[in-house]
Order: C-alpha cells, then sequence, then structure tokens
C-alpha cells in the first residue's frame, strides 16, 4: 500500500465487508473499493461474489459464520473470544484504552470486533497522513496496535472463516484478508 490514505481505505473496505449484509452492504463496498489504487481486480472479483448472492441466503451465511451458528459460530469477529474463549475480556478492556487514547468512541458491543479494530486502524492510517507529530504517533500507535492486539488472532480468524464458509464470497474475502493484512502480521 503506498500512502497511509490508500492504507487507510484498505482497513475501510475490509471493515465494511464485515458488515451485515443488507440493502447499503453492497454500495458502501463499492464506493470505497473505488477510492483504493492497487489491487482493484481482487476487490472487485470479491465485490462480483457478494452481488452473485440472494441477500437472505448472504444473510443466513453471514449468521452462520459471525454471530450464532449451529453448533458453533464457525469464527466469531471478536478477540476476546479467540484471546480469553469468552466475551469482554481484559483484552476488550486494552483495547478501549487503545481507543480512547485517540478519543475514539465505540459501540460497547462492538469494542474488539475486527470490523471495529479495522476502521481504528483506518483512522490511525488517516492521521498517520498528517504529515505532522500527529502523523508518527499514529504510526507507532497502529504498530503498536497491530502487535499487541490484530496479530494475536487474526491469523486464526482468516484461517476460519476460509475453511468454515460455504459461500465463495466469503472464502474470497478471507483470502483478500490474508494477503492484505498478513503482512502486518509477519506472514506474506
Amino acid at each position: 500500500m503506498n500512502s497511509p490514505l490508500q492504507k487507510s481505505l484498505l482497513f475501510k473496505f475490509l471493515s465494511k465487508c464485515l458488515a451485515y449484509p443488507n440493502e447499503a452492504f453492497l454500495p458502501a463496498l463499492v464506493e470505497v473499493s473505488d477510492e483504493i489504487e492497487a489491487g482493484k481486480d481482487e476487490r472487485q472479483a470479491l465485490i462480483r461474489a457478494f452481488e452473485l448472492e440472494e441477500q437472505e441466503p448472504l444473510q443466513a451465511e453471514y449468521t452462520r459464520l459471525f454471530i450464532n451458528g449451529y453448533p458453533h459460530t464457525v469464527c466469531p469477529p471478536y478477540e476476546a473470544i479467540y484471546c480469553e474463549k469468552r466475551m469482554h475480556g481484559e483484552s476488550t478492556v486494552a483495547v478501549s484504552a487503545a481507543y480512547q487514547e485517540w478519543e475514539m468512541t465505540v459501540d460497547p458491543g462492538l469494542i474488539d470486533h475486527l470490523s471495529t479494530e479495522l476502521e481504528f486502524l483506518a483512522f490511525l492510517a488517516s492521521a498517520e497522513s498528517l504529515e505532522n507529530a500527529v502523523a508518527t504517533d499514529a504510526r507507532k500507535a497502529a504498530e503498536r496496535f497491530t502487535r499487541e492486539h490484530l496479530c494475536r488472532w487474526l491469523p486464526q480468524f482468516i484461517e476460519e472463516l476460509k475453511g468454515g464458509a460455504k459461500m465463495e464470497c466469503y472464502r474470497k474475502l478471507g483470502e483478500l484478508m490474508e494477503r492484505e493484512l498478513g503482512g502486518y502480521c509477519g506472514e506474506r
């Protein structure tokens, strides 16, 4: 990724890919994707894969993967579940503290949700583009947050998403996340 702004847009795109697939889902993906310079073919293929699915089965797959699958949720997108095997653990408190340090407020139920963590990294990358003292602090904060939080559980989440998804669109999302985020955790 070339610039901090482009990195911010990529984090935002991946965050939006984890949103519930309602009527606003695809337009939001397209809007952000169009602003990102690199990797356009992969993102367009992912968007096309989402477009090929009927909304109701797509929502059912989303629910099965991320919310309440039976007999278990395939890949719940919460850091505390991966790191502590429960919701709202110590890692959630630490993530919340990182947000508060940058005066970012989030829904209490989504503090350590992968989408929110990616939005935070998008925010920090955007701050990094300012090219002043804040930029240096933002870059360091993003590196620390990635190391202390995201990399502790993202690789396992991606593997479970790729292996557990029944729909091609979510397998493609796992592959894209692995390609784009794996390097942050030393896996490129």
